[in-house]
């Protein structure tokens, strides 16, 4: 499972600065989900947002760039 984690910058709600942008991947033979979480180890705010290929309701052009900061995941 390919993951990959960088500090992206300020908190939006303590305003620290080592929040961490992280993505994950998951592949089987029928299954992707491509997860991105931002988290604050200050004060503990927390975005997660999960792909998952078989939800029609989900689908979006680009599950590899990040909805909170638009990084690309490098793998």
């Amino acid at each position: 499972m390919p993951r990959e984690q960088i500090v992206v910058g300020d908190c939006p709600q303590c305003q620290g600065v080592n929040t961490t942008c992280k993505y994950n991947r998951f592949e089987s033979e029928d299954l992707r989900i491509d997860s991105w979480e931002h988290k604050c180890p200050d004060c503990g705010h927390r975005l997660t947002t999960a792909y998952r290929s078989d939800d029609e309701d989900t689908l979006v052009e680009e599950p590899m760039l990040c909805p909170y900061c638009g990084r690309r995941a490098g793998v």
